[in-house]
């Protein structure tokens, strides 16, 4: 949680000294030898903490760690690294300046792709074309990525030796999918997560459970959900969860060891036992 609240508030200062300096900038050009240079800095550095926030905001769901850890790594190092060009590439030859801004180039593709990986394995899709979706997604990207990185390091090979179209429709087909992948993959979770809420459930929704407070050791019924012991006050939560399937198909009085909704198994502790008479 600290590790994501520090990237929001660089990011949320950011933006704000991004927009005050140019507020300053139209109003007060003279005032500012190097407003560019400045509003650009701030932007960048907006750019890179959301990248950098994101990672943050996987690794602290435990997923794929370490690969979090190099996006928000990519991302410190890009925006150095155009932070430096933006400021001192007036004193460079053209080579340095090209190296640098390969790198630079680099190390974005790089946080970019890692960042948006992680955020769309994030939500909790069910099913096996969805799964799908989001891998084949996740591959184009990457793909896309290192596509990039070719270009900027052998782009005078590329040019002498390809098609320059056939180079450019290529990439643009990639980022096509990959949009398309990145936009769809949150809209099917979202239509999964309303038909999971819709399924009906065995047991009504207001019931009364026997229970016996812990403090005072009353007898009483309480309705589940949010209450208290009627005798010593003490708060009670109750939450009844019925088994379901992974994709929110009910398993009480399931017959089979699948889910007839999607067909994966269900585990031995989620199935259903006839109570004995």
């Amino acid at each position: 949680m600290r590790l994501r609240t520090t990237f929001l508030w660089s990011m949320i200062g950011s933006l704000s000294l991004a927009a005050l300096l140019g507020i300053v900038a139209l109003l007060l050009p003279d005032l500012i030898g190097k407003d560019e240079e400045i509003l650009l800095s701030t932007l960048l550095f907006a750019i890179y903490s959301l990248l950098a926030l994101c990672c943050a905001i996987v690794a602290e769901k435990r997923r794929i760690v370490m690969l979090m850890w190099i996006g928000i790594g990519s991302s410190v190092i890009s925006l150095l690294i155009w932070l430096v060009l933006i400021w001192l590439e007036s004193n460079w030859s053209f080579r340095v300046r090209e190296n640098v801004t390969q790198a630079g180039g680099t190390f974005s593709a790089t946080a970019t792709v890692i960042a948006l990986s992680g955020l769309l394995a994030l939500p909790r899709l069910d099913g096996f074309s969805a799964n799908n979706l989001r891998r084949a997604t996740i591959g184009v990207s990457v793909l896309l990525g290192a596509c990039i990185v070719i270009m900027l390091w052998w782009h005078q090979w590329i040019y002498d030796n390809v098609k320059l179209d056939l180079v450019e429709r290529g990439l643009g087909v990639l980022a096509i999918l990959s949009a398309c992948g990145t936009l769809v993959t949150p809209i099917v979770w979202k239509v999964q997560g309303i038909r999971r809420a819709t399924v009906g459930e065995s047991l009504p929704m207001h019931i009364r459970i026997e229970v016996v407070c812990p403090r005072c050791k009353t007898h009483q019924q309480l309705l589940a959900g949010p209450g208290k012991c009627e005798n010593c006050k003490l708060r009670i939560k109750i939450i009844v969860e019925e088994p379901r399937c992974a994709c929110g198909y009910q398993l009480y009085h399931l017959k089979s060891n699948n889910c007839p909704e999607c067909g994966k198994e269900v585990p031995e502790s989620d199935r259903w036992a006839a109570i004995p008479v």
